[in-house]
Parts: structure tokens; C-alpha cells; sequence
């Protein structure tokens, strides 16, 4: 049938899954009548588990929450006044069921706006058999859209033409061919749309609905007939991109209007969609697969030599045409993706080109370029008349861009229609709630090629974000993507992650549009590598502040086994581990803002760091005397927090500037150019020896020339993130051996953190680097419990215990570097965004959910400093705030120490509030 659901007979008896379901759903779908809702949710999520069903029902209440944000509306109905049929929705100032649309209220005088280009069919009621020609309806496998709610609301709404549409259905006769499509996506397996498509035959006495297989034969029907069996898509031919590219274009011709305006085949609003866009897809993979060897014999005329997997690489980017390249770091991705628009720009595939790369990485790109090819290339720079007139003058070659850039220029570039783009470090559009994200999805150019050696850092969904603009189908649908893939603890119930399931699937459907190459296949490529580990022995200062803290997180983790916490609770306990990071560090960067005027201009002899209560500095002033003074080698230096960076720099400065060499610093602080300079320096001046990098300023840096060694000032929560610091140095072009030396604070939160991690890094590694279908975590899912796990406090005592040097570690918190720190909900660490608790994220929690309910009930609970309510502590945030207008006409917001920390939890809250309800850009 017809995109349809089957439901179960009325007569069946309520399951606990139904009673569930309806529970959950009751009282959130306007007019609609929840129990046939919820019978359509278990047809469409087939045999899968309670939380695929959960999951399905919360994905379709997002999209009536969509709807009733656009203030859809009816716009047109069946002819003749019938309830079944084709029906089309508008943006109206009255949303379904007469509820004002949040844009109409802005918009009163008008009463009915913006027709949306779609056609939603309905055909039956029970069971629910509908279809729609909408993105959203032939990717999500749901089986309804916005706009289909929309329609069902209006007819629930009048009883009478709900018994309308009960005798339409009743006395329908339909007669002819007709292609439909199922719109259940498989769980299992590969992910091809096309074998939904049904070709039916209807009977013109009985009314029922019949499939058949029709032997080719005369009339202009031949064609069509020829390509099904049984009524489905012969399998063979779906597997041969020649043969699956005729089928579509064969089908896509039948169901075009002739001069009279009439198709050859009808169709369901959703197969004629599905046919259009698959058809499209199948032509493009056939022009770039005939096109392939002709384009890649210019890779002869590169001026580097390609190793044999990155010319692997370059080829599956120019027969794909859209490609993520995944390789780990330090295999070449710059190289492969600059050899590609080499060899797609000599072949004259493409004229003109974008790379787009974070903005500290633009003079290196065009160094790595020119060492690589002479297809032209320049930097995108100066003031915005200065760049417009370079996106004018373009008419061949590649412009070379920041994100920034591109989210100011927006309408410049989508003028100049590049053929290609090309994305650096794209993880800068792994939320699909920021602008990078959006922009960047707005670009349609036909190759896409995305690099990144993170493709995933925390969640699936990052993945799937970075996914949508290379196929914005190999994931879908997006809702099931936790769920299916999440290995869940005990029954199946969601009651905590225990590891990830299903991988094998994952693998089949990412292969086509996902190369990735680890480093160990590349091993007997790169020299030798030593990790050591150097313990810190903290100070009897450090440990019994570093301590205190743990009473008031054991408070914390105690509240959240009897109820959720609130999200004050939750971005509290965040600071307070964040604290204890610090203090690990050393009391200098702890009470940085009261010591640091006193130090910065003393001589940092080894009495004066014992006074700060660092061990750390000591042991770092020993090892640059021995890595830069004696051994004369260059190191890169890393550390999350840029006071951290400028009180070690000022702890070996005489040692280096007793030796005549100097240091340099890369971080998010620095102009520009002050950071190529730092780059060309630290490359070409034998004067610089040491440069300090932040985890932002670090990304994307190829620094294997210059350096041979890597000291982490204390470890990342992320597994990625650790790498991504040491791969600058140890990737292909090192000639020597690496030493990497990670300094870790004992006892302290620092020497627990591998045990936190060990869950993501198993799962990135199941993923992309393993061979099992189900990976089990060697520690509890649950990010509370890893966090209990973690602290290991001991007894809770009853009162509250805070740190009396809080106001320290706001302003302390504050120094992150400001283009890392949107990576984490509170304060600026990636790995803490996983596995967040319910009430993490209010704004998820749908209307009237039992844990929305509940989460509602606590959130009058005080936070853990009672004396101040929330209100009155915003109120006094923003009273604290300076905003001021800049020379540019840009606007600068300035935030006392005190207040810094927690301005960036707001910021970082608001975020991802806005993120959780924005699983895509809207169709």
C-alpha cells in the first residue's frame, strides 16, 4: 500500500508498550487521536526495541512543535469538500487548531503567508496511510511530516469529516498503475531508499489494491513494467550504477507530465519526490565514475609525489564527487584534498573553488598549496569591499577562507557558485544549531570534500551533522540514531548506556561516502614514538584544596540518584570538577588574577615556584632545560588554559633567555598575524625553540618539520583531543623520533581522568577502526556515574562544603580559549558534553513528557547557594556586563572576572538548549 502503517486491529488488547506510548503522547498532538498516532509508531518502527518506539514518538512531537512555531495552517483541500486527498499547508497567523504561529503574531495584518511548496496526500485514517513530497517525509522514516500533522489535526478536529474520510475510504475504486513508496527505512544493513518503491496495480471491480509483474510488451507502459518484479525494483540493477542510473531516469520520464499534462504512471507525492532526487544522485555518481580515469592522469603533473593510500584517497574523493576523509591525523588529508582540486581543475570539472579552514590555518594552507601545485590560489583578506572585490575577480582558481569569513560573506560567495568546496577541521559544523553549520550547508556546490581526523568526538549526532552536507541520507534517520545504535543496560528500557550495538551497520552505510585510514597502517612510514608519563607529587596545599572540593561534588552526584538535577545543579558540579583540574595545575593559575602583577616581572628561580604551589612548573623548567638547552630540539607545549600557557612560559624564561632562544605563543588570544608570524618563526628562526599552544590554536597545525617533541601540561577528558595535540608533530614528513611527555598530578582528578574516557575512546575506535558489531564500555554509561567513579569521595556529609577560593577558579575558568570552549556546556571542555543527565537540557524534554513533569516539579528546588535565586543572580550578571559598540559597528560584550565564568555557562547553557530542539535546518 501507499506509504502506509498498518495498525493493529481495534480489538487488540492495550500492551504495556501501547498504555506507555499513549501516556507519553497524550495531550500533545492537538485534535489528533493519540491512540491511532501511537499504532502508526509501532508500524513504522517495525520489530526494534521500546526505545526506537520512544524515540519515534518524541521525534514526531518535535515536528508538531515545528509546526505550531511556523504557524502552519491548511491552505488548500480535497476538491469537492472531501476529507481524503491532496491537501497543501501555509504559514498562517492562526497555527492548527486556531493557536496563534509565533510568526504570525508578528504578522497581523496578514492572514495567511508563505505557501509552502508541498503536497501531503492523505488516504486513510485507520490505518494511517499518508504521503507528502517534503525532505523531511522521505528521510525521517516516520511516515508522517510537520505538514501531515498539520493536515490530521484539521481533520480530527470536525467529527464530521473524520466520518467523511471513514465512507471516502470505504467507497475509494481505484483503477491503474501506480507507484508508491514504503517509507520505512531498514534498521539493519545497507540504506537504499529505492527499494521502497512499489509498483501497483489497481482493480476496477473489488477496489483492493494488487501487486503485479508485468512481462515488457507494446504501449508506452513497456518500460516501466520491464523494471519491476513482483512489483519491486529488480535487485540487480539497483546494484550497477549504469543500470540503477536508466531504471530512475526511465521512471522519472513516466511520471512527468506530457503535453497534456498528464504522467504516464501516477505516483504517491513521496515516490515522486524519492524518483526526482534519487534520479539526480545516480546521474551525478555515473558522470564522476565515467570522468574518473581521464581526471586523475593529471595527478601526474602534481608536484609532490602521492603516497599509495592518499591516491587512493584523491580517487574515491573524484569518483564520489562528495566525500568525508576521516584519515587519522597526520596522513596527508591536506595533501589528497589539494591533489584533487589539482586534478579536478586541470580536467576542467571544475573553474572555480573554496577551501574554507579555521582562520590560523590559512597561511599554511596556501604554503602547503603552492608546495603542491600550480593551479592559482589566494588568501581571502582585508576589509569587506576589499574581499567582495576578490570574490568578483575570481574567474578561475581557488580563494582560501575562514569560517568567519564565510558567515560574512555569505551572499558574496553563494554569487561567485564555486564547483567545489573544500572544509578543513570540520568539526566546526558538528552542532547543527550553529551558523557555521548552516552556512556552510547553505553552499550546494556539485564536489564536496570534508576532512577532518575527528569525525566524531562525543556523540553520533556530530557525526551525522558533519555527514549532511556530503549525504544527508547515509545516516538517516537521524532520530533512531542513538537509540539503534546505543547498547542499552538491562531490558532495553533506557536506563543507561552499557555500550554501542550495531556497528556493522554503521560501517555499510557510512562506506560510501566515508574513507578513513588509521595510522597504524602507516606505521613503518613514521619514526619511532615515546609517551611518558612524568607523576607530579602535589603539594600539601594542593591536595587539601583539591579535596575540599570533593565533599560538595559527592553532594552533588548523591542529589542526582534521587532526582535529576537542575541545570544550576549540573553546570555547579561541572565548575567544581573544572576547579579541581585547575588546582592540579598549581595554585599560580588558581589565584592567577592576585599572584600574577607580583610574579610576572620576578625571576622564576625554583623557590619562588614552590611558593606557588606548582610542582608542575618545576618539572616542566627541567625538562625544557633538558629537550631545548641540551638536547638543542625544538618542543610544542600544550595546555587547555592560556593562564597555564603564560605562567609556564614565565617559568622558563631565563633558562631560555639564559641560552639566547626564545619562545612563542599560539593561541585564540593572538591577531592574525601575529599567529603566522608565530608559525613562520617557530619553522624558519633557529632562535625559537618553544612555542605554547592552546587546544584551539593547535588544531590543524602541521608543525613536523620544526619540532620533535610534545609535553601536554596536564591531560584533556578527550582521547581525540590529546591526539589531535600530539599529531602536529608525529605525522608523515617526521623524519625523527618523537618524545611525548604528559605531566599528571598524583593523587589528583588528573590521574582518574583515563578511566572517564576510556568509554569514548572504545567507542571511536569500534567504530571506525574496529570489526565488531556490539562494543560493551569497560565503565558505567552513565556521565553521573563516571563522574562518581572518578571523585571516589568517600562519606557525604550533610551540609554543603564550597570552596572559599570560588570567586578564584570563576576568573581562573575564564581563560579558555574562547574558540574552544563552545565545545562544552559549562566551561570550555569537549569530553563533558556526553552522556548529559535529562534535566542537563530542559529545553529537550518535550511538553507534557513524564520527565519534563518532573523536571518542572524540582526546578524550584534552591540551588547550592540558597541566599540567591536564580533571577536575581541573572539580573545581577547582566548588571555586571559592559557592552559597548566597536569601530567596526560590531558589538564588544565585557564581563568582570567575577562574572566571566559564569556568563560563559550561560551562553554555553543557551547553546545547547537551542541545539537540542534544532535537529536540522527546517525544510
Amino acid at each position: 500500500m501507499d506509504d502506509t502503517i498498518l495498525a493493529v486491529p481495534d480489538a487488540a488488547p492495550l500492551s504495556e508498550t501501547r498504555k506507555t506510548l499513549v501516556d507519553s503522547a497524550r495531550r500533545r498532538f492537538g485534535s489528533i487521536a493519540v491512540e491511532s498516532l501511537v499504532e502508526h509508531v509501532i508500524g513504522v518502527s517495525g520489530d526494534a526495541d521500546f526505545s526506537i518506539r520512544e524515540a519515534a514518538l518524541e521525534a514526531i512531537a518535535r515536528r508538531w512543535s515545528f509546526a505550531l512555531a511556523d504557524g502552519l495552517m491548511v491552505a488548500t483541500r480535497p476538491p469537492g469538500g472531501g476529507a481524503l486527498g491532496c491537501y497543501t499547508t501555509a504559514r498562517s497567523e492562526k497555527g492548527p487548531g486556531g493557536r496563534p504561529g509565533a510568526r504570525g503574531k508578528k504578522k497581523r495584518r496578514r492572514r495567511q503567508t508563505e505557501s509552502r511548496p508541498y503536497t501531503s496526500l492523505l488516504e486513510s485514517l485507520s490505518p494511517l496511510c499518508a504521503s507528502c513530497d517534503c525532505p523531511d517525509y522521505i528521510r525521517s522514516s516516520l511516515g508522517v511530516c510537520k505538514h501531515l500533522l498539520v493536515v490530521l489535526d484539521d481533520v480530527f478536529s470536525s467529527p464530521r469529516r473524520v466520518k467523511a474520510a471513514e465512507r471516502e475510504r470505504a467507497a475509494q475504486i481505484p483503477a491503474g498503475l501506480r507507484l508508491t513508496w514504503d517509507p520505512k527505512l531498514a534498521l539493519n544493513g545497507t540504506l537504499d531508499r529505492v527499494t521502497g518503491l512499489r509498483l501497483e496495480e489497481h482493480g476496477h471491480r473489488s477496489g483492493r489494491l494488487k501487486t503485479v509483474s508485468v512481462d515488457p510488451g507494446a504501449g508506452r507502459l513497456a518500460n516501466v513494467r520491464a523494471i519491476f518484479s513482483g512489483g519491486r525494483p529488480h535487485p540487480a540493477a539497483l546494484g550497477d550504477r549504469m543500470r540503477r542510473r536508466d531504471l530512475l531516469a526511465t521512471l522519472d520520464r513516466a511520471l512527468t507530465p506530457n503535453g497534456k499534462g498528464t504522467p504516464a504512471v501516477d505516483a504517491s507525492p513521496a515516490a515522486r519526490a524519492l524518483v526526482r532526487e534519487e534520479t539526480e544522485r545516480a546521474e551525478r555518481c555515473v558522470r564522476n565514475d565515467q570522468s574518473a580515469t581521464e581526471t586523475l592522469r593529471h595527478l601526474r603533473s602534481l608536484e609532490r609525489k602521492l603516497y599509495s593510500y592518499q591516491r587512493e584517497g584523491v580517487e574515491r574523493c573524484v569518483r564520489a564527487g562528495r566525500l568525508l576523509l576521516a584519515d587519522d591525523m597526520g596522513l596527508g588529508k591536506t595533501t589528497q584534498a589539494i591533489a584533487a582540486c589539482h586534478a579536478l581543475f586541470k580536467a576542467g570539472r571544475v573553474q572555480r573553488g573554496l577551501i574554507i579552514v579555521p582562520a590560523s590555518l590559512k597561511s599554511q594552507w596556501l604554503r602547503e598549496w603552492q608546495e603542491t601545485t600550480d593551479v592559482p590560489a589566494a588568501v581571502v583578506d582585508g576589509r569587506p569591499e576589499e574581499r567582495y572585490q576578490t570574490y568578483r575577480k575570481l574567474k578561475s582558481g581557488f580563494l582560501i577562507l575562514n569560517y568567519e569569513q564565510l558567515l560574512r560573506d555569505i551572499t558574496a560567495i553563494q554569487a561567485l557558485a564555486p564547483e567545489i568546496v573544500v572544509l578543513d577541521e570540520a568539526q566546526r559544523i558538528k552542532n547543527y544549531a550553529t551558523k557555521s553549520a548552516a552556512y556552510v550547508k547553505a553552499l550546494t556546490p556539485e564536489f564536496r570534500l570534508v576532512l577532518t581526523g575527528t569525525p566524531m568526538e562525543n556523540r553520533l549526532e556530530e557525526l551525522a551533522s558533519i555527514l549532511d552536507w556530503v549525504d544527508d541520507v547515509a545516516l538517516a534517520p537521524k532520530w533512531r540514531l542513538v537509540p539503534w545504535y546505543t547498547l542499552w543496560q538491562g531490558d532495553g528500557q533506557k536506563s543507561g548506556k552499557a555500550g554501542a550495538r550495531h556497528l556493522n551497520t554503521l560501517r555499510t552505510r557510512l562506506e560510501p561516502c566515508l574513507v578513513r585510514r588509521v595510522r597504524r597502517e602507516v606505521l613503518s612510514q613514521l619514526p619511532p614514538r615515546t609517551d611518558t608519563r612524568v607523576p607530579i607529587e602535589m603539594t600539601s596545599q594542593q591536595l587539601l584544596e583539591h579535596d575540599e572540593l570533593s565533599q560538595p561534588i559527592a553532594q552533588l552526584i548523591r542529589r542526582s540518584k534521587s532526582r535529576p538535577l537542575i541545570q544550576a545543579e549540573f553546570l555547579k558540579l561541572m565548575q567544581l570538577l573544572t576547579q579541581q583540574r585547575i588546582i592540579s595545575n598549581g595554585l599560580g593559575q588558581l589565584r592567577f588574577e592576585e599572584l600574577w602583577p607580583t610574579y610576572r616581572n620576578a625571576r622564576p628561580d625554583p623557590a619562588l615556584l614552590e611558593g606557588l604551589f606548582a610542582p608542575k612548573l618545576l618539572e616542566f623548567r627541567r625538562l625544557i632545560d633538558d629537550l631545548v638547552i641540551a638536547q638543542g630540539r625544538k618542543v610544542v607545549v600544550f595546555s587547555q588554559w592560556r593562564r597555564m600557557l603564560r605562567l609556564s612560559e614565565w617559568s622558563v624564561r631565563d633558562v631560555l633567555g639564559d641560552a639566547g632562544v626564545r619562545a612563542v605563543f599560539f593561541t585564540g588570544a593572538e591577531k592574525p598575524s601575529q599567529r603566522t608570524r608565530s608559525i613562520v618563526d617557530f619553522h624558519d628562526e633557529s632562535d625559537v625553540r618553544v612555542m605554547f599552544l592552546s587546544d584551539a590554536g593547535g588544531v590543524g597545525l602541521n608543525l613536523q618539520r620544526p619540532a620533535s617533541a610534545c609535553i601536554n601540561l596536564e591531560l584533556p577528558w578527550n582521547p581525540a583531543v590529546l591526539e589531535q595535540r600530539i599529531g602536529r608533530i608525529y605525522r608523515l614528513g617526521q623524519t625523527r623520533p618523537i618524545d611525548v611527555y604528559n605531566l599528571v598530578s598524583e593523587p589528583s582528578i588528573e590521574a582518574r581522568i583515563a578511566g572517564l574516557i576510556s568509554a569514548k575512546q572504545a567507542l571511536f575506535s569500534g567504530l571506525f577502526d574496529g570489526t565488531s558489531n556490539d562494543l560493551r564500555f569497560d565503565t558505567a554509561a552513565s556521565f553521573l556515574t563516571r563522574v562518581e567513579r572518578l571523585v571516589d569521595p568517600g562519606p557525604v556529609p550533610v551540609a554543603p562544603q564550597v570552596s572559599p577560593f570560588e570567586p578564584a577558579v570563576q576568573a581562573a575558568t575564564d581563560d579558555l580559549d574562547e574558540s574552544f570552549a563552545p565545545s562544552d556546556p559549562a566551561l570550555g571542555d569537549a569530553a563533558l558534553a556526553d552522556d548529559l543527565p535529562p534535566t542537563a537540557e530542559p529545553g529537550s524534554l518535550p511538553a507534557g513528557s513524564a520527565r519534563a513533569h518532573e523536571a518542572s516539579n524540582v526546578s524550584a528546588t534552591p540551588p547550592l547557594e540558597p541566599h540567591a535565586t536564580a533571577a536575581n543572580g541573572t539580573a545581577a550578571l547582566f548588571q555586571a556586563l559592559r557592552v559597548e559598540r566597536t569601530e567596526s559597528g560590531g558589538v564588544r560584550i565585557e564581563a568582570p572576572p567575577e562574572a566571566a565564568s559564569s556568563l560563559l555557562a550561560l551562553f554555553e547553557g543557551m547553546a545547547k538548549l537551542l541545539g537540542s530542539v534544532a535537529e536540522r535546518p527546517r525544510d
